[in-house]
């Protein structure tokens, strides 16, 4: 303890107490996906885009396979950690029945290019029924002309969203 040096017997005597913290870490952080949409099914490849710019840092799971036993303790180690990452992240912004179907996978690569498969050709159909449409559309004579330069404005729009 310290002495007091003031003359006032009546006054407390001066502590000081240091409280030392030590802060111990024991995994890296998972990525903050509060800023991943939710995908639904819909619009995929832009989700895609979105996804890969904020997965940036665990993206190697996803282009790569799972190391074999040669391969240095230290590359397994950061594999293993990347891929779980990625793999929660990926399941944690997929819509819940999207969960339910791929919860199984035991790899964010297997997910990711399950994901590609099904989507990417879902869009290619989705964007020759769009195309087919646009050039099967006619003007039409007993038709209200309002109407037509609507559906062919929305024809428009439909390219624009699948191109």
């Amino acid at each position: 303890m310290a002495e007091n040096t003031n003359n006032n017997n009546n006054a407390a005597p001066e502590t000081s107490n240091v409280v030392f913290a030590m802060q111990t870490i024991f995994a890296k952080p998972f990525l903050d996906v509060s800023k991943i949409e939710v995908f639904t099914g819909q619009n995929f490849r832009r989700w895609q885009e979105h996804t890969l710019l904020d997965m940036y840092e665990v993206a190697l799971a996803l282009t790569t396979f799972e190391p074999d036993s040669s391969t240095a303790a230290r590359q397994v180690n950061d594999w293993i950690h990347e891929n779980k990452v990625c793999r929660h992240t990926l399941l944690s912004v997929l819509s819940n029945d999207l969960f339910n179907i791929y919860a199984s996978y035991k790899n964010a690569k297997d997910i990711w290019d399950s994901l590609i498969l099904k989507y990417t050709v879902e869009d290619i159909v989705r964007q020759r029924f769009v195309i087919t449409n646009y050039y099967r559309w006619e003007m039409i004579e007993g038709k209200d002309i309002k109407i037509q330069i609507n559906e062919y404005h929305k024809l428009i729009e439909d390219i624009k969203m699948k191109a």
